[in-house]
């Protein structure tokens, strides 16, 4: 039988690299055999991603996604080694939990941006020939259950959320017929950064209550990256265009 999870000779472009849900798939990857092109805003942390994969000939591109609009040097620079994509997992995000009095302008557009404009200005970029290898490609985003069933605070997030989810509906049409599928994963409440702020933001019993519901309990992003790794693999052939539960059970 076929190892749908030998992802050696495949090269994969993963935002949000130096944390969290980001950072244990692009460390899932390098060990089942792929090149990973690592972005994120702290090098640093870039750094240290890195240094927890296996293999070698990984790339660093440091950069905050919420001041670039053009994400063509970053497309460059993933193939500086003239080796094309195979799929891009976008893992990057902007923590944001606040009652409705206190949203502003720049919030609200910075939750957009990171969450739609930049995940549709990839998807232009990758389905151009000189960027993605001819085959089998995916793409895979990182959405939400709050984009479906959304909590306290979560206003804008919840909606960003679900705008990505519509959007790949109707971009995974378009850039089907050049072999790319396109899909979301919406996580319930991980053991990331955003679990902690959330937690600061309305509480310790509030969060109680809705990790009760979760009955499979709060997973740790590695158990989120086998999710991708099946997205990102041959045998998810025939998925594209969705948002795919996964969380632990909530709903």
């Amino acid at each position: 039988m076929k190892n749908y999870f030998d992802f050696t000779g495949k090269k994969y472009l993963v935002t949000g690299a130096s944390a969290g849900i980001g950072r244990a798939t692009a460390i899932y990857l390098s060990k089942q055999g792929a090149t990973v092109v690592l972005t994120g805003r702290n090098e640093e942390r870039l750094n240290e991603t890195r240094d927890m994969m296996e293999g070698t000939g990984h790339i660093l591109v440091s950069g905050d996604l919420c001041e670039i609009d053009d994400m063509t040097d970053i497309f460059q620079k993933s193939i500086s080694d003239n080796v094309k994509l195979d799929g891009i997992v976008h893992c990057a995000g902007v923590s944001m939990t606040g009652s409705l009095s206190s949203l502003n302008k720049k919030e609200f557009d910075d939750m957009m941006h990171v969450n739609i404009y930049i995940l549709l200005e990839m998807i232009r970029l990758f389905s151009k020939r000189k960027y993605h290898n001819q085959g089998q490609c995916s793409v895979v985003s990182i959405s939400s259950i709050a984009a479906v069933d959304p909590g306290k605070c979560q206003t804008i997030y919840a909606a960003a959320k679900a705008g990505m989810n519509a959007a790949i509906q109707t971009v995974a049409q378009e850039v089907a017929g050049k072999g790319i599928r396109v899909n979301s994963i919406m996580p319930s409440l991980t053991k990331t950064r955003m679990y902690y702020d959330f937690i600061k933001a309305i509480g310790e019993e509030e969060v109680a209550q809705v990790v009760e519901g979760q009955l499979l309990g709060v997973p740790e992003p590695e158990e989120i990256a086998e999710t991708i790794m099946f997205l990102l693999s041959d045998a998810s052939c025939a998925i594209t265009g969705r948002a795919m539960y996964v969380d632990s059970g909530r709903l």
